[in-house]
């Protein structure tokens, strides 16, 4: 069994979360990795259909190509997989807040902020606040 979810529990989540994906530009992309074994991530990518989810190899950090990258280790992966849809974001949230989820983004605040990432972001506990620099 992966670590990561199943893509198809990844786009439900998605689906029934679809009011923060809304404002995503298409192309937007975040990642989960499990951070004992990276080798593979779960991405949700925004088109213009809605969010299309697959798992993908990861090469790394500055290759990945995604905006955001989440990395759990196995009790957060656990939590993660156990959660129904409507309290993902709750899990993921506490994760973060634990240590447990590190939430890292590779691109630059003024791209998430152009790309609609703002209220994703706020869903996951975090704020953007003041001008972009």
């Amino acid at each position: 069994m992966s670590a990561l979810p199943e893509p198809g529990a990844w786009k439900s989540a998605a689906v029934c979360h679809q009011e923060l994906f809304a404002a995503l530009e298409p192309g937007a992309r975040i990642g989960l990795v499990a951070r004992e074994a990276p080798g593979t991530m779960l991405l949700w990518e925004t088109r213009g259909a809605g969010i299309e989810v697959r798992s993908a190899p990861f090469p790394g950090f500055s290759a990945s190509g995604v905006d955001i990258l989440l990395s759990a280790d196995a009790q957060a992966l656990a939590a993660i997989r156990a959660a129904d849809d409507a309290h993902l974001f709750a899990v993921l949230r506490a994760g973060i807040r634990s240590g447990a989820v590190i939430c890292y983004m590779l691109s630059r605040r003024c791209v998430l902020e152009a790309q609609g990432f703002e209220e994703l972001l706020e869903a996951l506990g975090f704020a953007f606040m003041g001008a972009c620099r």
